[in-house]
């Protein structure tokens, strides 16, 4: 029995061994589930990238476009407006909203003319 027992130490020690290693390729810091999400992270990340990319080059592009020697008058004028709130007296201001339409006036609720108001005190009656 003794020698069973020891015939058997080395498979099981090796076995968990390599149930060790098996468990952190799979579920460890460098897994293949880390490996997963970490892949998850680079395209998200990736696509943020490209995002972040393209705002920065239309930015770089308007900075251009206002240096000393390449301020283009249009831009220069429309971008002063838009700061300023002002237009120009040639613009056509076209509202977005209709204005909203006047009330009705009541309509008299007998045919009697209405009492005269009473006068302040001190000022003569008109």
């Amino acid at each position: 029995m003794k020698r069973r027992l020891r015939a058997l130490v080395l498979p099981v020690l090796f076995l968990v061994v390599t149930a060790y290693f098996v468990f952190n390729a799979i579920n460890g810091s460098r897994g293949i589930i880390a490996q997963r999400h970490d892949q998850a992270v680079l395209v998200k990340d990736r696509q943020s990238l490209t995002d972040v990319t393209a705002r920065r080059d239309r930015w770089q592009a308007r900075v251009d476009a206002l240096h000393h020697h390449a301020i283009a008058p249009d831009m220069l004028n429309e971008q002063a407006r838009a700061v300023l709130n002002l237009a120009d007296p040639d613009d056509l201001a076209v509202p977005l909203h209709p204005a909203p339409a006047p009330a009705p006036a009541p309509a008299p609720a007998s045919s009697a003319p209405a009492a005269p108001t009473p006068a302040a005190p001190g000022r003569p009656h008109s």
